[in-house]
């Protein structure tokens, strides 16, 4: 009988090893996180939309985005540019000698930052006596803040595409965009400044 309630015990295990192993899903990830993008993005859709572009209406343009190969989200920025452009009116010339201006967009700024306040303990190492190994301590916090920011100062130079005299310049504009994590009393909870999905921002966002 011992055998035997052995035996099922063995083979329960074996089927919930198999069945746990068999539902673990592949992960991935991208090089760099959706927070990085949204903040970067966010920060890029906000400083477009302060650029005026009323004076392109109905005019034949061709963009010279030389200026911003450094940037790593430059394909973004001639996206959301040449949508903000359309939207005001102006045309992409399909040839180079058909254009009216030559626009040159100039970032000065692209990039993402963080900062950190934490009262409490610190993660410490606490070594073993005699041993080559330490237990470590995590960290304790009372009350610990992370924000993370995106920022992004755009200009747009004008220039005459017949003589390649600036004409005049648009901007620059300069925006930002705020993700912060959170511990007060050891509770966790996140504070965003735009949206990400179904929440609306300015909320607060429990155990992200």
């Amino acid at each position: 009988m011992k055998k035997v309630f052995v035996s099922i015990i063995c083979c329960a295990a074996a089927v919930c090893f198999m069945v746990s192993g068999c539902a673990d899903p592949r992960i991935t990830n991208t090089g760099r996180t959706a927070i990085e993008q949204f903040l970067l993005t966010t920060a890029v859709d906000r400083t477009v939309s302060k650029l005026d572009f009323r004076m392109l209406s109905g005019e034949k343009i061709r963009i010279d985005y030389g200026n911003l190969t450094p940037q790593t989200d430059k394909n973004y920025v001639q996206a959301i540019l040449e949508a903000r452009l359309a939207a005001a009116g102006a045309i992409i010339a399909l040839k180079a000698e058909e254009a009216k201006f030559v626009l040159r967009p100039v970032s000065a700024a692209l990039a993402t930052e963080d900062s950190k306040i934490m009262l409490g303990t610190p993660q410490l190492p606490v070594p073993i006596p005699d041993m080559s190994l330490s237990l470590v301590i995590p960290e304790l916090p009372l009350f610990k803040r992370v924000n993370r920011y995106g920022h992004c100062k755009l200009g747009i130079e004008v220039l005459d595409a017949k003589t390649n005299k600036q004409i005049r310049v648009i901007g620059p504009a300069v925006s930002s965009s705020i993700y912060s994590n959170w511990v007060v009393c050891f509770v966790p909870f996140v504070t965003r400044d735009f949206e990400m999905g179904d929440h609306g921002p300015t909320k607060i966002y429990w155990f992200e």
